[in-house]
Order: C-alpha cells, then sequence, then structure tokens
C-alpha cells in the first residue's frame, strides 16, 4: 500500500492533469461527433429520460480539481458524474452531481472545477444557443504502481 508522503506531490498533480486531460480529449472527441438525426414525435417522450446527451460543444478552457486532502491521505479514488449546462456565452450553469463514488468525497471538488471550465458555444443558424442536461465525469485516481 502506498503512503502519501512516498508519493510526491508533483507526481500525484502529474498524474491528476494527465487524467484529465484524456477526459477533456475524449469528450472534445464526442462534441465534435453530428448530432443524432431528429426523433420522430410519434415515438413518445419515454426515451427522453433514458437518453443521456452527448456534449454538443468545444471546452475551450478548463481547470483541473482539486484532489481532496483526506482522498489522498487515504488513498481513496473514485470518480464524480455531473449534469450541467452551458450558456450562450460558453460558461457552465446549473451543475449538478448525478453520481459519485464513493459518494461525497469528491462532489465538491468536481463541481467546484467544473464552475471554471468555458466552452465554445454551440451555434445555429448564426446563434448561440443554450445547451442543457450534458454530462461529464471526472476521475480521481492516484499512481497506480503500488508494488508491495
Amino acid at each position: 500500500m502506498l503512503a502519501l508522503d512516498k508519493l510526491p506531490q508533483n507526481r500525484l498533480a502529474a498524474f491528476v492533469a494527465v487524467a484529465l486531460s484524456v477526459l477533456l480529449m475524449a469528450n472534445t472527441a464526442a462534441a465534435n461527433m453530428p448530432p443524432p438525426p431528429p426523433k420522430n414525435h410519434a415515438e413518445g417522450n419515454d426515451h427522453k429520460a433514458i437518453d443521456a446527451k452527448v456534449n454538443e460543444a468545444s471546452p475551450i478552457a478548463h481547470v483541473s480539481p482539486a484532489y481532496p486532502e483526506d482522498a489522498a491521505k487515504t488513498n481513496t479514488e473514485g470518480y464524480v458524474v455531473l449534469q450541467f449546462d452551458i450558456t450562450e456565452t460558453g460558461t457552465t450553469d446549473n451543475i449538478t452531481v448525478v453520481k459519485s463514488s464513493p459518494e461525497g468525497v469528491f462532489d465538491k471538488s468536481a463541481s467546484s472545477a467544473l464552475k471554471q471550465w468555458q466552452y465554445k458555444p454551440r451555434v445555429q443558424n448564426g446563434q448561440a444557443l443554450r445547451q442543457t442536461g450534458l454530462l461529464v465525469q471526472l476521475d480521481y485516481k492516484l499512481s497506480s504502481d503500488d508494488a508491495d
């Protein structure tokens, strides 16, 4: 088991930065996918609650979340799934935690970081559009080289 004092802080920060970069690249790739064709209204609205919206905007700036000190001391890893909106100006809004593990450990850190992200807004017919119900997952992982 790795002790926190044996784990260099710059290495932990680098690992978190790499993990967030991978998530950002995946998020950007998903944002560049063409939107799905419009659904026929005759199908009903049953699938709206089930279908997760894919981020249709490109992040242009993001802030890495801070790793909570207590979680680092106890070698706790986890993730947070956040639902949010992107305003017409590209700021994030209406951030809520959809799911987290362990529950409540990383929620505040993830929400605080996402509040500072900036997106390129979706533009349709020359008009910037608000996007709602987007999802992002932030993973919290410590170094994986715990050789005993």
